[in-house]
């Protein structure tokens, strides 16, 4: 069984591995779109108090405000103005989908749902790389500056030159040399595996620890500020259900109204039953970049945005609530 490091977030060389795909301009019209997107919902939570554990099940889900609806997209165009949580895009995930089925047969499949918004204008196109072992399979999605197939072998040549690397999902399936059957061994497999999390920041090391509340207008919770190298560092960090969350990268005041975004988020918006990490790390005062695991079953999947902009985690988080079985 090979590692799970393949899912770290990673270099050109590694992204741009040219599978079985297609040759040409994106298709505008999918021939197959996933089951789940033939309508496009307003938006879907999962259920908290679902206890399914079977990595093929698809958890619970139930409605939510429809002012949180993501943007509907008909071609791989990215939109112009970011969505609140992201964006609906049937024809890159359909050929993505689908790419990963006739290269890899017999795999379980998933997707999100909402896919990462453009950080602002000037963007051009979302297409995808794809890589699929007997055991694992990676998706990187890519902004290029003209419309391109998922795995086109040309897609390195024509990489935008804002952020062209959007985020990644993929699956892992888990063996004996990641044993997950106890807490301890699944908090230290999601460590190990999000490339975010940096064992220089344990709680073990801190020089200075104090409780904070994050969250707002009734979503407030209970959570540690940490800080390292007599403050020049700091770590905000709590737990909902299963899931543990941090916020590092910046002083504890600028990680605390990170935080309190995303709290409201999930207030309403269900992460699934497992346990999961999320880290966000933040990349400026006010934007930040989030990495997610979580483990099903058997299974440990990921999702991850890289385009820095104030409502990353939210959008990495709506993956995680679109997470849908492709059948």
């Amino acid at each position: 069984m090979p590692k799970v490091a393949l899912f770290a977030l990673t270099p050109l060389s590694l992204v741009l591995i040219a599978g079985c795909g297609f040759s040409g301009a994106a298709k505008v019209t999918p021939t197959q779109s996933p089951a789940s997107t033939s309508s496009v919902p307003s938006q879907t939570s999962t259920s908290p108090s679902s206890t399914n554990t079977s990595p093929s099940a698809t958890p619970t889900s139930s409605s939510t405000p429809s002012t949180n609806a993501a943007t509907s997209l008909s071609s791989s165009a990215r939109a112009t103005t970011p969505s609140h949580y992201g964006v609906i895009n049937t024809t890159v995930t359909s050929e993505i989908m689908q790419d990963l089925s006739k290269s890899h047969p017999g795999i379980p499949l998933a997707y999100p749902a909402n896919l990462p918004p453009p950080p602002g204008p000037g963007f051009g196109y979302l297409t995808a790389t794809t890589r699929a072992t007997s055991t694992s399979w990676f998706v990187q999605l890519l902004d290029t500056n003209i419309p391109l197939s998922v795995d086109n072998p040309t897609i390195a040549n024509h990489l935008s030159t804002l952020a062209p690397y959007v985020g990644s999902w993929g699956v892992t399936l888990l063996g004996s040399s990641l044993p997950v059957s106890t807490a301890p061994e699944r908090a230290g497999v999601l460590r190990s595996q999000n490339p975010l999390w940096a064992s220089s920041e344990a709680a073990i090391k801190a020089s200075g620890s104090s409780r904070i509340a994050v969250g707002q207008n009734g979503a407030t919770l209970a959570a540690t500020a940490y800080t390292y190298n007599n403050g020049s560092k700091a770590k905000v960090m709590w737990t909902e259900g299963n899931w543990t969350i941090q916020v590092v990268g910046s002083t504890v005041t600028k990680e605390n109204a990170m935080a309190n975004s995303v709290v409201n988020y999930l207030h309403t918006h269900y992460l699934p039953p497992y346990p999961g990490l999320i880290m966000v790390q933040m990349t400026s005062a006010t934007n930040a970049v989030t990495r997610i695991d979580w483990i099903q079953g058997d299974q440990l999947l990921h999702v991850a945005t890289r385009q820095p902009m104030p409502m990353n985690p939210l959008v990495a988080a709506g993956m995680v609530v679109h997470w849908t079985q492709y059948h």
